[in-house]
Order: C-alpha cells, then structure tokens, then sequence
C-alpha cells in the first residue's frame, strides 16, 4: 500500500522550495562538511581538546553519508547541521571540564538499570515508572544535550536549559505536528541514551532520522565499547552534583548487551517484549515520518523491508548472546507488553521484588497517580497497521515464532 505523508508545517516546504530554487537544495549556505562542523565548534567554544580521535571516524562517516545519500531538504539540513554542531561543541566542552575538573570522573555510576527492548514495546512506560522511585536518577534530555556544567541537585527543576533543550526538541513537533502522537519528545522529560552516545558521533539517533545506509552498515561493524566508555563518563559528570541510582533507557541497547555488561557488569537490564508484527508497524510508520521532516524523499517501502529482516536478526542474536553466556542472564528481566499495559504498578512491585528492592509508599503514590493521569483521557494519534508495510505477514511471522514462544509473546496482528 502507498504510505501518505502526514502534513508538514507550511515553513518546511517554502525553506524545501527556496533550496531547490537555489539549485543545491542548501549545501551551498549550510554546510555538513566534517572540517567546517569541527571548525565551527571551536570558534564557538574557543577550545580545541578533543579528547581521543576515535569520534571522527563515525563523524567522517556520517557526514558523507548526509551528504550522499539522504537527500536533505533545506530545513532537513539546517536540523542535521544544528544537532551535529552542537553535539561536537558539548564533547569540547565535556573535555575541558574533564582537564580542570577530573574528580568528577570519579562519581560512582553503580547498579544502573536499563530499560531496553524493541521499539514501540513499552519501554517509555516502563522508564518512567521506574524513574519515578524517589532515589532513582534519570536524565532529562536537557542534561544530554546541554551537560557542561554538571547540573545541580538544587537547580534539577528550574535550570533554563531545561526551556532550551524543550525549544530546540519541539521542534519536530512544529515541522510534522503529527510526531507528536507517535512519541512525546519534551527538555524535562526522561530520555534515551542515544543522545548520550552521539557525543562519540555513533548514535542510532541519526540512523533514525535520516535516510543514511552507508553509516548505518558501517556502525553494524564497529566495536561500540567507546561509546558505552563515553556513556559511563558523562553519567559520573551528570551525578556529581547531583547523584542517584541510574535509572537509563535505549532500544538500542539491545543490540549492544555484551558491550553494556563489559562497561556495567553490575547493571540490571531489563528487556519489554511485544508481537514484532505490531511493532513493525508502528516503527515503519515513526520511521518514515522522521526522514519526512528532513526529505522530500521517503522510500516506505525500504524502510519496512529493512526494519522487518532487522527485527528477524535483532531477536535470533540477542537470544544467541543469552544463550552463549555473553550476557549474565541473571541481571536480565523480562518484561511483556500485555504485562505492563495490564498492571503497571504491579509490573514494577515484581521487578523490585527480584532486586530486593523496596516499593515505598511515597514512590506507590507517585506510581499510582502517574497511571491515573495516564488513563484519564489519553489517547494516541499513532494511527498504523502492518499491512501498511507490505510484508508478508505468515513469512514474517514464522521466522519470528521461536522468539514469541521464548518469551511467550502473543500475536496481536
């Protein structure tokens, strides 16, 4: 079935039409170039440390890839270029915080607990439940974005880049307001790590944003042990005015769990499950979205045909991982969607019984009135179905069956 864009902001398509008018869709006024985004940072910082050099690799990567194959539209390529810039000027700023302050480094990062699990399977929910414990610590995209200087516990409310970071999100909102109900991007809000990855230049971040193949098979091969590296040394900046047990989440973590567990051996990871099949939708439909904010040029199609062998793959080696020892199986929960939507609060009490961890009345209370607010009149604008994707869907289906009956996963499609 053809997909049907939703509606851009009518400010998108004039700054799309200005760029074509120009004859270079806007590569000749707004750069993606690797030199001209590392120069800009250090004019704008006035600092030049930066740090080791495994970064500019994945950055070289990016940038060609940018400039080949995603077909930026203008106002696609003004968001790359301020998200790179100012990734690269955080990591300038991260290093000379680090050269005159390195006991921050030495902040405890201990016990942290990831959330992870395929796309669209619960993992919001569940990270902000658990992010609701009162000593749970869980980074505000704010504090990801924006991380120099560390922020302080006293200030954790009403520091202003909070508004900045909410600014400079929302964005996506403004340019497909329909985004907004597939997945709610907000400053103060808990979020995932691959903002905190991205400081290393090698996110899932940007392979879903845009349309970029050649990073995208490139990062499939690369050893992600300098980013969890990375990641360990921006939570100890982020605690050490303002500690708490880590409370993190990423889909993309799954992918990675040997990684994790060598950087964090005592982490507690848990995985949401839910039928791929609906999934699949679901992340098709998001996916497409996000390239159409940044490109006229959005092949749906390819998109589900990736996501859905991806999905295949994705399962059969994480299973493998467990399978192998790779992964301490006995720092893994598993979570089902079904569970979770049913109970909340009851998913929660299981998880903290395993740990030998106490549910307090005060973090109860929070539990219980975040649910309540949940329910009353919420609604999502996400409207999507797997035949939407074209897949075969008793194929698909197949190849998936021994991870739903691993898990016990039902089939909602």
């Amino acid at each position: 079935m053809p997909w049907t864009p939703p509606p851009r902001a009518p400010w998108v398509d004039k700054l799309a039409v200005t760029g074509r008018a120009l004859g270079d869709d806007g590569r000749s006024i707004v750069s993606l170039e690797a030199a001209d985004l590392l120069a800009a940072a250090e004019a704008t910082t006035g600092l030049t440390d930066w740090g080791d050099d495994w970064f500019r690799a994945p950055l070289d990567v990016l940038t060609e890839s940018l400039e080949s194959e995603a077909r930026l539209h203008l106002a696609g390529r003004l968001r790359a270029r301020t998200e790179l810039q100012r990734t690269l000027q955080g990591r300038l700023q991260l290093v000379d915080l680090w050269s005159h302050s390195p006991e921050v480094l030495d902040t405890p990062v201990d016990a942290p607990v990831f959330v992870t699990g395929l796309g669209r399977s619960g993992t919001t929910l569940l990270h902000e439940l658990l992010a609701l414990d009162p000593e749970a610590r869980s980074p505000g995209l704010w504090e990801f974005t924006h991380p120099v200087p560390p922020p302080e516990a006293a200030a954790a409310d009403d520091d202003p880049r909070i508004q900045v970071a909410d600014d400079e999100i929302t964005v996506m909102d403004e340019m497909v307001p329909a985004f907004t109900g597939m997945h709610e991007n907000r400053g103060f809000l808990p979020t995932e790590c691959i903002f905190a990855f991205a400081y290393q230049c090698s996110t899932d971040m940007y392979t879903g944003l845009y349309d970029v193949p050649a990073y995208t098979m490139y990062r499939a091969g690369e050893d992600r042990g300098p980013e969890y590296a990375w990641h360990r040394r921006l939570l100890a900046t982020l605690g050490s005015r303002h500690p708490g047990r880590w409370v993190l989440k990423a889909p993309s973590h799954l992918s990675a769990l040997p990684t994790l567990f060598a950087e964090y051996p005592d982490a507690r990871v848990v995985v949401t499950h839910r039928d791929p099949l609906r999934v699949v939708g679901s992340l098709t439909d998001m996916m497409a979205t996000l390239r159409w904010m940044h490109s006229d040029h959005v092949d749906h199609t390819a998109i589900a045909e990736l996501l859905g062998m991806g999905l295949v793959f994705q399962m059969d080696a994480v299973s493998a991982a467990r399978d192998s020892g790779a992964v301490p199986e006995e720092r893994v929960d598993d979570v089902r969607y079904a569970d979770l939507v049913a109970d909340p609060v009851a998913t929660v009490e299981s998880l903290y019984s395993g740990w030998g961890r106490e549910v307090t009345p005060e973090f109860r209370a929070r539990l219980e009135s975040y649910v309540a607010e949940r329910h009353r009149g919420h609604a999502s604008g996400h409207d999507y179905s797997f035949e939407d994707t074209g897949l075969d869907r008793d194929a698909l289906r197949e190849q998936l069956r021994g991870y739903q009956e691993r898990y016990g996963v039902d089939s909602e499609v």
